[in-house]
């Protein structure tokens, strides 16, 4: 996509269901295809989450570690969580293996953690 790539990450709030996850990455693919300029893409969105043990993006391409969902979306593992953090994985973009983005995902971590003793605690009361 060029040199001037930039990533961005952002998290809505909210637990999400993970069935849906095939329709965000096929709507993310919609404002792609929108926002495209002369058939080229301009803009790269993908998807994904995150749990207690790892990150995963969503992405219309096939590769040797992803897991095929549906609709050709498959599911990419990039990150795992260990004791000092994220650690990457042999096929971690190059971005993500030097940690940049750690914090980040730490505190997206502590948010889902924190929504789903919360979910819990309403369930039980």
């Amino acid at each position: 996509m060029g040199s001037q790539l930039k990533r961005c990450f952002l998290s809505i709030e909210g637990l999400q269901s993970l069935e849906s996850a095939v329709d965000w990455k096929l709507k993310t693919q919609e404002i792609e295809n929108q926002l495209s300029l002369d058939a080229n893409r301009r803009i790269n969105l993908d998807p994904g989450y995150l749990d207690f043990h790892r990150v995963v993006l969503l992405s219309g391409k096939e590769g040797a570690q992803k897991i095929y969902l549906r609709e050709g979306i498959w599911a990419d593992l990039v990150l795992l969580k260990d004791k000092s953090g994220y650690r990457e994985l042999a096929w971690t973009f190059a971005d993500l293996k030097d940690g940049c983005y750690n914090d980040f995902f730490m505190q997206v971590r502590a948010d889902f953690k924190a929504e789903i003793k919360l979910n819990q605690e309403l369930h039980e009361s």
